[in-house]
């Protein structure tokens, strides 16, 4: 069993297929390697069909729609820690805009030499004090919070200001569901 994950890279743009497009060309590996797409959506005025999105964007992947995109980060996670996935994209829509990011399994991270942004260390659907005490660190250790209801835009912020600040950890909470990123 897999004992990381990684964001590869993350991508905003009002075209969520241009958003996946983009992510996945920053990261230079062909779209066709990609294994599912989770949609996340927050607060759209109505439910974007995944399947279009992913065939707009030259997907040729399952995907599926969750209520919350931090709980769709938590899923790919889960699917990439139990060795289902190597390679994930996850797509968070609301009425305006898009954010994409791309996981990553360690074996896809050495097999096709990506980058990662950050690791993510801790996922919990049960509040932060769960999510800290799997990563074995202090809310003192985390450098930057990020709370809100749009979790993958908080967490493609968290990214930027992670590296922009040289910090090591940071935390995004969206109700009760957590991640928490370390910088690498």
């Amino acid at each position: 069993m897999s004992s990381e994950a990684f964001i590869i890279s993350a991508v905003h743009s009002p075209d969520p297929p241009t958003a996946i497009r983009q992510a996945v060309e920053d990261a230079g590996i062909n779209l066709s390697r990609i294994q599912d797409l989770l949609l996340g959506t927050e607060g759209a005025s109505s439910i974007p069909d995944a399947e279009t999105i992913a065939r707009d964007a030259g997907l040729i992947c399952p995907s599926g729609v969750v209520s919350s995109s931090l709980r769709a980060i938590i899923f790919a996670a889960q699917s990439i820690l139990s060795e289902d996935l190597e390679l994930v994209i996850v797509l968070g829509v609301d009425n305006s805009s898009s954010t994409a990011l791309l996981l990553a399994s360690p074996e896809a991270v050495g097999k096709w030499n990506l980058s990662p942004r950050a690791r993510l260390a801790a996922r919990s659907l049960a509040g932060v004090d769960a999510a800290l005490r799997f990563t074995e660190i202090t809310a003192g250790d985390v450098a930057i919070t990020k709370q809100g209801k749009n979790g993958i835009f908080l967490t493609s912020e968290l990214l930027d200001e992670l590296e922009a600040a040289q910090a090591q950890w940071g935390l995004v909470m969206a109700g009760m569901y957590v991640v928490v990123l370390e910088r690498v």
